[in-house]
């Protein structure tokens, strides 16, 4: 008997006739046509793009124009006419966010401000009389007061969310309460410009918030703690914690910012132990004042993780990031490299793809979940770079990371301006403009990152160059204002390098006239014409000549910089130690500024330093002042691109130094000069003096470069 290995199934009885209309039509037939209300209340839904997409204009116009005719029909249900005066208000006010309302292009958007009112106010009055669209209420109260805040009425905007946290209940779900402390927390830190009448005004460069926001806005974050730690949800208060470091360092509140940074990081699980093993044969610099190269920090491999969460991962680049500029800012290297390790690991490992439209969610058991608006990781990921540059202070070196990091960190931006940034469908124009300056802004502080090392390492040339690309730059993107006292002030560093000294104190004069007061760029200005005062007058305190510096202003100054972080601290104590008639008041500040300089491993400003101490040094102690000498020596020569030797050497066929800082390497080598002679070694006298040749003609190949710089005409500060 043969069987079937694979037998046919048995057919199935047909059960129902079959319709003699054709497939498609059937299948039409099948179909209910939606009311007019719900496909219309829909449409901008279905129609919903990106800001950059190409059709997003258009399909904010259809998505008005689909309200509006919903909203025009009678006899509408309370849940569908809440629904459309809600999605009106928030399409009205994407419209008012791009700018659309005041454009001639746009017809169809003029006067819609009016319409989002009106859209708000019969909202709220369907919302309040049904219980069940109670979170529509809720909605529409954010919305009003975000259009408030815009339109300039801030205090209404605040009342408005005073009531709207206080009237929650247990019942209402948790990412609303949340919403609410989170826009009231936005609403104290981005003050708005009162000399424009245009809005919104977020991305209108705004004043600081007043001390009495900056308290609110803290209390609020507490406030959202708090609630967090009630709900029992850990990653609002993680959240919490992180936004309080934000403020505190857009505050400028740094003696407040190590406990909330350390309560941060214990939230996240990170630890940092600080990195303090110098490297072999540099010894660190001794109590004296004396040579040795500052430690470079070894990273802690001390938990170090890799998030797997895309909330985690957000907050930790965040934190991170804010550490990083908060420890470059006090001076502190030892505790930035172990947080710039763990970073370049977060963003090595694809941290930024967890989050690729700059959206993070904080999910809830049975409950909807909280969306937040973080930085956007186009700009996370260039603002590493720029981060990275200013965190590497050391100038010394043939490639020093300071400039490797700002000038990769260039290279990207140019790549990275050319591909499309990815964002959803909820963002706005707005959102677009405001990525786009955030990203100008960053260039523009890596163009000045290139140009400050570059006049440092005496690399003139690139530092004139990348200064009119800065100005150019600025330009372009209309971000001038914001950078003009730093133009100055780098225009005035690079006069003060080139020996031009008039141009140099008029350039630091306008950079303080620029700058608002009290600033960082405001101190730097005048603490640069201070400097440069001391160095022409060139006497101490107690013998004033006209040139001198007022000593009056050198003290104001002096004290102003105590308070503007480890840089101008250090700066301040020079010039306290160069206006003091006491020489063991003078040795003392001296002292303080090395240990701040070797802290931030800052060697630039160490080798001035020690230059300084040698001085006092020189007639009392020549073996100590020799030693000091030796270590500035070397550091000076980092201070400049390497040179190859010329042919046949110098006098006497030794090879000739690399110039570096050619006038501090010259001073060097003339006290040099004098303690060979003073002991007697004659030899080495010889061949310093053929050395100390070489270097006097770079300083004078230096002065005659100066007077080809142009000289600034034209009134200035003094004649206003």
């Amino acid at each position: 008997m043969i069987t079937d290995d694979n037998p046919r199934p048995s057919k199935r009885t047909r059960l129902e006739s079959v319709s003699k209309a054709p497939p498609s039509e059937a299948s039409a037939a099948a179909l209910t046509p939606l009311p007019p209300p719900v496909l219309l209340v829909s449409l901008p839904g279905l129609l919903a793009h990106p800001p950059n997409h190409r059709f997003y204009v258009q399909s904010l116009y259809l998505s008005i124009l689909a309200l509006r005719k919903c909203l025009s029909l009678p006899a509408l249900s309370p849940e569908i006419e809440c629904r459309a005066w809600t999605q009106l208000a928030e399409l009205g006010m994407k419209a008012v966010d791009g700018g659309l309302s005041v454009n001639a292009a746009y017809p169809w958007a003029k006067g819609i401000e009016a319409e989002v009112e009106k859209a708000f106010s019969k909202g709220s009055i369907i919302a309040q009389k049904h219980p069940s669209l109670r979170a529509y209420k809720h909605h529409i109260a954010l919305l009003q007061a975000q259009f408030s805040h815009w339109q300039h009425k801030t205090k209404f905007a605040r009342t408005q969310l005073r009531k709207l946290m206080a009237s929650f209940s247990s019942s209402d779900p948790p990412h609303v309460a949340y919403s609410a402390h989170l826009a009231a927390i936005s609403l104290y830190t981005t003050p708005h410009s009162t000399t424009s009448d245009k809005y919104p005004s977020s991305r209108i460069p705004s004043p600081k918030s007043s001390p009495q926001d900056v308290h609110a806005a803290l209390a609020t974050v507490q406030d959202l703690e708090g609630l967090a730690r009630k709900l029992g949800h850990d990653r609002v208060a993680i959240l919490a914690r992180v936004l309080r470091v934000r403020i505190l360092i857009a505050s400028e509140l740094w003696e407040d910012l190590p406990e909330a940074l350390a309560r941060a990081e214990e939230a996240l699980g990170l630890s940092y132990v600080p990195a303090s093993t110098p490297k072999q044969g540099k010894p660190p610099a001794n109590a004296n004042g004396g040579a040795g190269s500052p430690p470079d920090a070894q990273v802690s491999q001390t938990n170090h993780p890799i998030f797997e969460e895309t909330f985690e991962a957000a907050m930790a680049l965040h934190l991170l990031m804010l550490s990083v500029v908060f420890f470059t800012y006090v001076g502190n290297a030892m505790e930035v490299t172990p947080r710039l390790a763990h970073l370049h690991l977060l963003l090595d490992s694809g941290a930024l793809d967890k989050f690729p439209n700059g959206i993070v969610e904080i999910s809830f058991p049975d409950a909807h979940p909280l969306s937040i608006q973080v930085t956007h990781p186009r700009v996370l990921f260039l603002l590493a770079f720029l981060i990275s540059s200013t965190a590497k202070r050391d100038a010394v070196g043939r490639k020093p990371k300071r400039k490797i990091f700002a000038a990769e960190g260039l290279a990207t931006w140019e790549t990275e301006a050319t591909r499309e940034i990815c964002l959803t469908s909820c963002a706005t124009l707005g959102d677009v403009e405001e990525i786009e300056l955030r990203l100008a802004k960053i260039k523009a502080d890596m163009l000045c990152e290139i140009i400050a090392v570059s006049t440092m390492r005496s690399e003139f040339d690139v530092a004139e160059h990348n200064l009119n690309i800065l100005v150019a730059h600025t330009r372009t993107y209309s971000i001038f204002p914001l950078f003009q006292a730093r133009i100055a002030l780098h225009h005035a560093h690079l006069a003060h390098a080139l020996g031009q000294k008039e141009r140099a104190l008029e350039c630091y004069r306008v950079a303080a006239h620029c700058a608002p007061e009290h600033s960082f760029e405001a101190v730097a200005a005048r603490a640069g014409a201070v400097a440069l005062q001391i160095g022409i007058g060139g006497t101490t305190a107690g013998h004033a000549s006209e040139d001198d510096v007022d000593s009056q202003e050198a003290a104001e100054v002096a004290k102003l910089c105590r308070s503007m972080g480890g840089t101008l601290e250090a700066v301040g104590q020079i010039i306290e130690a160069c206006i003091s008639s006491e020489i063991l008041k003078a040795k003392q500040h001296l002292k303080c500024a090395l240990t701040l300089a070797s802290n931030a491993q800052d060697n630039h400003m160490r080798a001035l330093i020690l230059a300084l101490i040698a001085s006092h040094y020189f007639h009392t102690a020549g073996d100590h002042a020799h030693d000091m000498l030796r270590t500035c020596e070397q550091l000076v020569a980092g201070l400049g691109a390497s040179l190859k030797p010329a042919a046949g050497g110098g006098p006497g066929g030794q090879s000739l130094p690399v110039v570096g800082n050619a006038p501090l390497g010259l001073w060097i080598g003339e006290r040099f000069l004098e303690l060979f002679k003073r002991a007697g070694k004659d030899d080495r006298a010889r061949k310093q003096a053929a050395l100390n040749g070489h270097l006097r003609r770079a300083v004078e190949e230096l002065g005659r470069r100066a007077r080809t710089y142009p000289v600034i005409h034209g009134h200035g500060p003094r004649a206003r």
